[in-house]
């Protein structure tokens, strides 16, 4: 996270492109706000400053961060 200055290096596999971002994290146990468990209303799951993680596949969000970088400000 960018508060804490932690990282980690996560490699998805192809089964992992079709779920949403959030789920895949969550599998891999990263920590991402969400009170609405996905429904897109809360937007505590916000990284990259305005993607939701709920709204977006990984494969998605590959084609729109090639570096594959998740950033996320509160870890």
């Amino acid at each position: 996270g960018l508060a804490s200055k932690t990282s980690r290096s996560i490699e998805p596999d192809p089964t992992d492109l079709s779920k949403t971002l959030l789920l895949w994290l969550r599998e891999k146990g990263v920590t991402i706000a969400s009170s609405c468990n996905g429904e897109g209303v809360c937007k505590k799951c916000v990284i990259q400053n305005d993607w939701l993680t709920c709204k977006l596949m990984v494969a998605e969000f590959l084609r729109r961060e090639p570096s594959g970088v998740v950033k996320v400000s509160y870890l």
